[in-house]
């Protein structure tokens, strides 16, 4: 099966490494983002590191505007991971066995921007990795398969990106092959049980002890470190980012 890798951060590096393992994967192209491309991601790759397989790379600033390209390329799939902007209908119909992505949340719980980030900080205890058939609605595709995991309250945000990464892997092995001979699943989403998550604004960044609860100060400082920008404390003009933090009592 003949497929167009769509990705510009760590995520898709990882599920590249593994897609290229099975045997009925043939990655025709990659499509990256420039590095002065808008939507440049806090967890993207280095473009160079897309170089390193022997598949030809293509770096571009918005996806929508290349249909040439795709229909150029004609993959039978796109695979769709670390990637921000939404594709329309007039890509999504070009290769024949449909656009998949990924979601880090028990679709439809979840939808919406930042999704890694708004689970920690609203306190999840578990979530899933979502592998689904892109579709021009946000994140209500119907779904592929999902892997499980657990966020302990002592896991940072790289501890669950990891989980992600270890739960995507899954996913691909598992279901590449499957979409490949016709035989993967296809459910829809119940949209009477979905939740949207709201997108988080970069002054939410800032701590207020005045304000906040020491529990809400830590799965701030949990959800916000490394790869995103840090929560901080700001006084006299300056900022201390906190990038770990543990509670006691």
């Amino acid at each position: 099966m003949e497929i167009v890798w769509l990705s510009a951060n760590i995520f898709g590096l990882e599920m590249l490494k593994e897609a290229i393992k099975i045997r009925e994967s043939n990655i025709k192209a990659i499509i990256t983002l420039r590095e002065n491309a808008t939507t440049v991601m806090y967890d993207s790759v280095d473009v160079k590191k897309w170089y390193g397989f022997g598949i030809d790379v293509f770096e571009i600033g918005n996806i929508n505007e290349e249909k040439n390209l795709i229909k150029r390329v004609s993959p039978e799939l796109i695979v769709m991971c670390g990637w921000r902007q939404i594709i329309r209908r007039g890509i999504i119909d070009i290769p024949p066995k449909g656009v998949i992505g990924f979601h880090p949340t028990p679709l439809p719980k979840g939808r919406g921007p930042a999704p890694l980030i708004n689970s920690i900080m609203q306190g999840f205890r578990e979530s899933a990795i979502t592998m689904f058939y892109i579709s021009e609605g946000l994140d209500d595709g119907d779904i592929i398969g999902q892997e499980w995991f657990r966020i302990e309250e002592t896991d940072h945000a790289a501890e669950v990106y990891e989980k992600c990464i270890v739960g995507g892997k899954k996913l691909i092995s598992k279901y590449i092959p499957m979409i490949a001979d016709g035989t993967a699943p296809r459910m829809p989403q119940d949209s009477s049980k979905a939740t949207v998550f709201e997108k988080p604004s970069l002054k939410n960044n800032r701590i207020d002890l005045d304000k906040e609860s020491i529990e809400e100060v830590y799965r701030k400082i949990r959800a916000l470190s490394k790869p995103y920008r840090g929560a901080y404390i700001e006084k006299d003009g300056k900022r201390l980012v906190i990038w770990r933090a543990g509670l006691e009592g």
